[in-house]
């Protein structure tokens, strides 16, 4: 076959292949028509050796930024299935019309709620709905390491300490006429508080080792899961940084104080998870809705994510996944649970065995078990501080 056919074949089994054409065929509609066949370039012999290794690195570039395009289409298709708020009942809805007052309004907003109830999904939902900022950054507070928090916030010149190698923008200035997500803002120490603080109420910001301020347009909604009331009792949290962040509050449920919403959202995460129709038994239904969930919704995705690879057949056994090592775990009936309603542990009794459970599964492995509890491994130690577990 020619070299059109050859592309033509080619291009079929790989669409992303570059396929440059060398042809003593120098001819203005021979090209034209391997162009429109899919090639990425044509060169007319004879031809200089350099200019062939150009052509073959412009169509290396042009291949890895493609990919990288898809990657981050792939990404952000993955991000829109899981930025849903899932759910039918009556606190749903409220946080769902708290939402829509949030989008109205250019004022701060405060998220608060467990580790895994979705507090990122609501701040997504609250950008998408106002609709007049492009932008939407999150940074984790607590991912961050204590000593580059200024400079991951703020910025900083060329020069201002070993490793500046160049000026750096800070998460505010990146962020200008868009909407940036503090992440776990309780993790912020106390000493940085008051200058957040300074930005929130000057809107400008000044990089490490700059004498000027540059001004900032960013919309703020901070999440976090303590309780930042006690945290300002305990001289851990700034009360006027509260006030200046909880303008507008929104408070999401754990996922065991609607257990009603259960099927709905696993009945999403199935169909996120699986190519296939796949339903989930009454039965398993009736086992999820009685198990107190402490990693929430994210607990509940990872446990139907992990059903779906071990599925077999066309019904899913997530139920089989639950904890259920400890006999206050078990999922039991509603005449059970009126029965023996005095035996009934605190959540503080339910969270720690949830935590030793996944320490033991693991070996040990702090970062593991954290990833599979869905919480972060800053979390993961809090907790083991808190229940003075070594």
């Amino acid at each position: 076959m020619g070299g059109i056919d050859v592309c033509k074949r080619v291009l079929e089994i790989n669409p992303t292949a570059k396929i440059i054409f060398m042809t003593a065929y120098a001819t203005v509609p021979y090209a034209v028509e391997a162009m429109q066949t899919g090639a990425f370039n044509y060169l007319s012999k004879p031809f200089e050796l350099d200019e062939l290794l150009m052509a073959i690195e412009f169509a290396a570039k042009s291949f890895r930024m493609e990919g990288k395009l898809r990657a981050q289409d792939y990404e952000r298709q993955k991000q829109s299935q899981e930025q849903k708020l899932i759910g039918s009942s009556g606190v749903i809805r409220r946080v769902r019309e708290q939402i829509k007052l949030s989008a109205n309004s250019e004022a701060n907003v405060l998220i608060t709620g467990d580790t895994g109830v979705g507090k990122n999904v609501v701040a997504r939902a609250i950008h998408d709905l106002q609709n007049k900022r492009e932008t939407f950054l999150t940074i984790n507070c607590s991912a961050v390491p204590e000593n580059l928090m200024e400079a991951e916030y703020f910025g900083h010149e060329r020069g201002v300490f070993t490793g500046a190698d160049s000026r750096r923008e800070g998460i505010f200035e990146l962020a200008d006429g868009g909407t940036l997500v503090l992440d776990e803002i309780a993790e912020i120490p106390i000493h940085l508080q008051s200058k957040l603080l300074t930005v929130l109420d000057d809107k400008r910001v000044r990089r490490i080792g700059s004498g000027r301020t540059i001004s900032v347009d960013a919309r703020i909604i901070a999440t976090t899961n303590q309780n930042l009331e006690e945290a300002i009792q305990r001289g851990t949290f700034r009360r006027d940084l509260y006030y200046r962040l909880a303008v507008i509050t929104i408070h999401i449920p754990r996922l065991r104080e609607h257990p009603e919403d259960i099927p709905e959202i696993a009945s999403y995460f199935v169909q996120c998870f699986c190519r296939m129709p796949v339903r989930i038994s009454d039965d398993h239904l009736e086992r999820m809705m009685h198990y107190p969930w402490p990693g929430n919704v994210r607990e509940l995705r990872n446990i139907i994510e992990r059903a779906s690879l071990l599925l077999e057949g066309d019904v899913l056994r997530p139920a089989d996944l639950l904890v259920q090592s400890n006999a206050h775990m078990a999922p039991v009936t509603s005449r059970q649970r009126a029965s023996k309603a005095q035996e009934v542990v605190s959540l503080e009794e339910v969270k720690r065995s949830h935590i030793v459970s996944a320490l033991r599964l693991f070996s040990g492995n702090k970062s593991q078990a954290a990833r599979n509890l869905g919480i972060s491994l800053s979390t993961l130690k809090r907790n083991l501080r808190e229940m003075n577990i070594g």
